[in-house]
C-alpha cells in the first residue's frame, strides 16, 4: 500500500470517527466544553450555567446554546438545535403576595397557562426538585392539526413543560416562570433531555461558581460614559443604562440614561404597597423613572450665550406655578466653558415631588443641556451622587467627522404663528396656534384619563357632528365639535351639567367649577371651567398613605358651548394640571375670538357673561 493511500485512509477514518462522534453527542451527556464566544466572549467558552445574580436564579446551558438577552434579564430566552428546544426564564414580582404554590394554583391561572394557554393540558402536579425547592409543573401539547381534540397519538407539534417557582427569600420577592418548549418528535425519544434542563433549574445564584455566565448588567462601581459623535462625556452611576427615553424637547441628539435595576430589584428597599384602586395610574401610561439623566446636543450657533440660555428656559413657565419652584440659579465655568445650572422642585403628585438640575454649556459655540430628573427622597438621602453626576459632564475636543452646522430654533426670525380650522358640517373657523397638531403622536396616548372617576362627556343629544382633535407639547388637547342639534339650548346645556354635577369631583369638591352665559338673539355662548383643587386632593387623600393624585393624569378644562340656530358646537381645551399655566389659557381665549360662525365674528362681539348658579342643574329628588 502506498504512503499517500495510508494517508488518505487515515484522514477518512478520522473524519468519520468526528462525524459520528458528533451525532452520537446529540443524544447523550454534553461534554462541557462551550464554544460560543460569538454570543459572549472568549472568557466564556467553560461556562456550563447561565443566570442572574439580580434576580437569583441561574440553569443548565446546553453546549450550543444561542442566547437572546435582555439588557435587564428578568426576561431570558435560549434556544438549543441539538436539543430542539426553547427555554424560556422569567422573574415576575410577587405583587399579589402569594405565600404559597397552593394560593398560585387558586388564584394564579394565568401564571401557569403563560403563552400556551391554547395548548391542551395533560398533567397539572405538584413537585420537588433536588434542593428541596417545590414547583408547579404543567405540560401540554400544542398541535397545528384541526382536529385538535381527537383521541389519537400526537403525531406532531410541541411539547411544553411549564415549571413555577415561589422564591423563599423575602429579598427576591419573586414568582419564577421557567418555560421549556421541544419539538414533540424529539421529546418523544428524549424525554431526559428535556428534564436535563429542567431539574437543572435553581432558584439561586451561586457567585462562587466560575461556570455560571451572570446576564446581569454587573457593573458595580463609577464609570466614564463619553458621547464621541457629539463631543461630550459625564460619569455614570454603578447599573445606570442608556435608555430609550423619548425626549420631547430635543431630536437624536439626545442621550438618555437611567438606572437598570429598581431599588426593589438591588434589595435596597422593600416592595411598594399597592396603591388605592382609585389613584392608579392607567396600565398603558408610560414608564415614570425615579431618576435619569439625558446629555443633548442643541446646537452651534453663534448666538449669545446669555440669549440662548435665557431661551431655553422659558419651558419653566410651561408648568403650573403651583407646582413648580425655582430653588437657585447660578453661572459658572466648566475649564474653558461658560456655563449655568439650574435647581427646580416639580411636584408631580401629591406624594412624589422631583427635583431637577439643569445644566446649560456654551464651548466655543457648541451648546449642550443636561438635566438630571430624581425624586426629591433619593436626592435629599444621595446628594454627593446626583452632584458627582452633573458636576462631572465634560466637553470632548473631538467630534464625529460627519459632524456639521446645526441650527438652533431660537435663532429663527418670527413666523406666522397662526392657521385656520375649518368644520364642513356646521359653518365655523378659528385661528390656532401652529403649534397645535392635527395627527396624535403615540407618546400622548397615555395622559388622558380622569383619576377620580370615569371621563365624563362634554356634551349630550348631538347628533350629526363634526369632531376636530388637537393636540400640543405639553400634551393639551384642544377638541372641536359642531354639528346639526335642533334642542333649545337650555335642554343641550341642562343634560350636559347635570352629569357634570352629579360627578364625585364636583360632589367631593376636588375640582371647582364654573359656568358663565352669554345670550343674544340666536346665539348662546357659556363657557365652563373645570379646575382641580389641589388642597382639596389632599384632603380627599388624607389618611391613606397610598392614595394619590399624579398631576399628568388630571386633566383641568375649559369648555365653550355654542348653540347658533340649528349648530350646537363645543370647543374643549384639556390640560394636565401639571402644564396649566396662564400662557395656554391665554392663547386659548384669543382663539376663541377668532371664531367665525356664519356671518358673526366673535372678536366684534361684547361677551358679558353671567354667572349660572350649578345647583339648579342637580337631579331632583
Amino acid at each position: 500500500m502506498s504512503r499517500k493511500l495510508k494517508i488518505v485512509i487515515c484522514i477518512f477514518t478520522i473524519v468519520v470517527f468526528v462525524l459520528t462522534s458528533s451525532v452520537f453527542a446529540l443524544a447523550q451527556e454534553d461534554s462541557g466544553i462551550i464554544d460560543f464566544y460569538t454570543v459572549f466572549s472568549k472568557d466564556d467558552v467553560n461556562k456550563n450555567r447561565v443566570g442572574n445574580s439580580v434576580y437569583n436564579w441561574s440553569i443548565y446551558m446546553p453546549q450550543d446554546a444561542y442566547i437572546n438577552k435582555d439588557p435587564k434579564g428578568s426576561y431570558f430566552s435560549m434556544s438549543s438545535n441539538s436539543y430542539k428546544a426553547n427555554i424560556n426564564v422569567e422573574a415576575i414580582l410577587n405583587k399579589e403576595g402569594y405565600t404559597s404554590l397552593d394560593e398560585i394554583l387558586l388564584y394564579g391561572q394565568d401564571l401557569i397557562s403563560g403563552e400556551y394557554s391554547g395548548s391542551k393540558l395533560y398533567s397539572l402536579k405538584k413537585g420537588k426538585d433536588k434542593q428541596g425547592q417545590e414547583y408547579i409543573e404543567a405540560t401540554s401539547v400544542f398541535t397545528d392539526s384541526f382536529y385538535v381534540f381527537v383521541d389519537e397519538e400526537e403525531s406532531s407539534g410541541t411539547f411544553n413543560l411549564i415549571r413555577i417557582y415561589l422564591s423563599k427569600n423575602k429579598r427576591y420577592n419573586y414568582i419564577y416562570r421557567l418555560t421549556i418548549s421541544m419539538d414533540l418528535n424529539f421529546y418523544s425519544q428524549h424525554k431526559n433531555l428535556l428534564y436535563k434542563i429542567a431539574d437543572s433549574f435553581e432558584t439561586n445564584f451561586d457567585r462562587n461558581n466560575p461556570n455560571i455566565k451572570d446576564l446581569a448588567d454587573n457593573v458595580t462601581s463609577w464609570r466614564v460614559h463619553k458621547n464621541t459623535s457629539y463631543g461630550w462625556q459625564i460619569d455614570l452611576p454603578p447599573f445606570w443604562k442608556s435608555t430609550d427615553i423619548y425626549n420631547l424637547e430635543y431630536n437624536s441628539s439626545t442621550q438618555s440614561f437611567a438606572p437598570l435595576y429598581t431599588d426593589e430589584e438591588m434589595g435596597i428597599s422593600t416592595q411598594k404597597q399597592q396603591q388605592d384602586t382609585s389613584s392608579i395610574i392607567p396600565s398603558d401610561s408610560q414608564q415614570e423613572y425615579d431618576e435619569y439623566l439625558s446629555v443633548s446636543f442643541v446646537t452651534n450657533s453663534n448666538i449669545s450665550f446669555d440669549k440662548w440660555v435665557s431661551q431655553e428656559i422659558k419651558s419653566i413657565e410651561l408648568y403650573n406655578k403651583e407646582l413648580l419652584k425655582v430653588i437657585s440659579s447660578k453661572s459658572l465655568n466648566i475649564g474653558t466653558s461658560k456655563a449655568k445650572i439650574y435647581d427646580l422642585r416639580i411636584r408631580k403628585s401629591l406624594n412624589k415631588t422631583f427635583v431637577e438640575k439643569r445644566l446649560y454649556v456654551d464651548s466655543n459655540n457648541n451648546k449642550y443641556v443636561v438635566r438630571l430628573y430624581v425624586t426629591e427622597e433619593k436626592y435629599n438621602k444621595d446628594k454627593q451622587k446626583y452632584e458627582r453626576i452633573i458636576n462631572s459632564f465634560k466637553v470632548l475636543p473631538a467630534k464625529s467627522r460627519y459632524f456639521d452646522a446645526i441650527l438652533w430654533s431660537g435663532d429663527l426670525k418670527p413666523q406666522n404663528t397662526l392657521k385656520t380650522v375649518k368644520l364642513n358640517k356646521a359653518p365655523f373657523e378659528m385661528k390656532i396656534s401652529k403649534d397645535y397638531k392635527t395627527n396624535m403622536p403615540y407618546y400622548y396616548y397615555s395622559y388622558f384619563s380622569q383619576i377620580i372617576a370615569s371621563s365624563i362627556p362634554s356634551a349630550q343629544g348631538i347628533s350629526d357632528i363634526e369632531t376636530v382633535m388637537l393636540y400640543n407639547t405639553p400634551y393639551s388637547i384642544l377638541t372641536i365639535n359642531g354639528g346639526i342639534n335642533v334642542d333649545p339650548a337650555e335642554k343641550i346645556i341642562k343634560n350636559t351639567m347635570q352629569t357634570w354635577v352629579e360627578s364625585n369631583e364636583y360632589k367631593s369638591k376636588a375640582v371647582n367649577m364654573n359656568l358663565l352665559k352669554y345670550a343674544d338673539k340666536n346665539l348662546s355662548i357659556y363657557k365652563f371651567t373645570y379646575f382641580y383643587n389641589i388642597s382639596n386632593l389632599s384632603e380627599l387623600a388624607k389618611g391613606n398613605p397610598n392614595r394619590d393624585f399624579n398631576f399628568m393624569n388630571l386633566q383641568n378644562r375649559i369648555i365653550y358651548m355654542i348653540k347658533y340656530n340649528q349648530y350646537y358646537y363645543t370647543i374643549d381645551l384639556s390640560i394636565p394640571v401639571l402644564y396649566y399655566n396662564s400662557y395656554t389659557v391665554s392663547d386659548f381665549e384669543n382663539f376663541v375670538k377668532s371664531i367665525k360662525i356664519d356671518k358673526i365674528d366673535f372678536s366684534k362681539l361684547n361677551l358679558k357673561f353671567v354667572k349660572e348658579d350649578l345647583e339648579k342643574f342637580k337631579k331632583k329628588e
